[in-house]
């Protein structure tokens, strides 16, 4: 008998490697930002597969400069986006053709990639997705897969958010 757990959820790869996170905006201890994801979804035997981080990966650099989303917007970033988004959803429909759930999508909120409902832009805030995310999405919203956005402060909420997904 094949005990492995058949549920999945896509995290960004910066939750649980804050290193991946632009320099000087980690302002959350690991223990009280992250491990209650991490815990809650190991709990519930859920399989936890990263998502490429889009910045470090186009920057080539570990290292870079926090930057908002009118920065990333290009042509190129977009590009290197929908490559990154081709692959990750590529696996969720595998996933799924498979008969496995992918029981949620967790994003980053304020990150130019991987936010979910809002970004802080020049203008102010801005209901919107992250250049990464708007891609995925568009990729596999037929699926009907809950996308939620992690507030860093209001982890709480977020916490709350992904435990109904689990649960329903």
């Amino acid at each position: 008998m094949d005990n492995r757990s058949k549920k999945f959820v896509f995290i960004p790869f910066c939750l649980i490697a804050q290193a991946y996170q632009a320099q000087g905006i980690v302002k959350y201890e690991w223990k009280s930002s992250i491990r209650p994801f991490v815990d809650l979804l190991l709990e519930y035997n859920i399989n936890i597969i990263q998502m490429p981080c889009a910045e470090s990966e186009f920057k080539n650099s570990l290292i870079r400069e926090p930057k908002g989303i009118s920065k990333y917007d290009t042509r190129e970033f977009n590009k290197h986006c929908e490559e990154l988004a081709n692959k990750v959803s590529k696996q969720i429909k595998d996933l799924v053709s498979l008969n496995y759930e992918v029981v949620a999508i967790l994003g980053i909120e304020q990150s130019p990639s991987c936010c979910v409902n809002y970004i802080y832009t020049n203008k102010g805030m801005e209901k919107r997705m992250g250049l990464f995310m708007q891609k995925l999405y568009e990729n596999i919203k037929e699926l009907n897969i809950p996308i939620i956005g992690i507030n860093r402060k209001h982890i709480n909420k977020s916490l709350k958010e992904l435990k109904k997904v689990i649960e329903d």
